[in-house]
């Protein structure tokens, strides 16, 4: 074997990835949730000047909406954190993983439970800060934390992988 990595994912390694994830796969959806919430910061600045310039502090019928949607814009981020949380406990059998890198395949797991996947097998490269992302499908990745490599040099498995699976590697920060 060229390559041996053993993983046990952390939470922000599973909040890289999904990072990772939502740019490369949609970066559509990511470009229109920034808008949305830029469009919704300019919305919550707009109606705060209105209720200034118009003294409307003394209507509840205008307050409390107004209030609201102020404290839902706040809570995004945690609401975003707190999804990914439950999904990160959700797949906690997932975050402990064996992978063998070889000339023929990649060897995933062990005894009965042994996975081969040829280098063909993997559609996309993906790497991100401190780990590499292989796709096996577009919606299942080999997360490969940089810390986890027992066997072979983290710095060199991207030349070895492409090489492999003839893809090239998708770089994010």
């Amino acid at each position: 074997m060229k390559f041996e990595v053993k993983t046990d994912l952390t939470f922000e390694e599973f909040r890289a990835f999904s990072a990772f994830h939502k740019r490369l796969r949609s970066p559509q959806a990511v470009k229109l949730a920034r808008l949305g919430m830029i469009a919704a910061v300019v919305i919550a600045v707009l109606l705060a000047v209105v209720i200034l310039v118009n003294k409307l502090w003394s209507e509840k019928g205008v307050m409390i909406p107004y209030c609201v949607f102020v404290l839902l814009l706040i809570a995004l981020p945690f609401i975003d954190r707190f999804v990914l949380s439950r999904q990160y406990k959700a797949n906690s059998s997932l975050h402990r993983a064996e992978y063998r890198f070889g000339d023929s395949g990649v060897e995933s797991g062990e005894g009965e439970d042994t996975r081969v996947y040829t280098y063909f097998a993997f559609c996309d490269l993906g790497r991100g800060e401190g780990a590499y992302y292989l796709y096996v499908d577009e919606g299942h990745a080999m997360l490969l934390p940089e810390r986890s490599f027992t066997q072979g040099d983290p710095a060199a498995f991207g030349k070895f992988i492409e090489e492999k699976t003839g893809l090239k590697m998708k770089k994010f920060k």
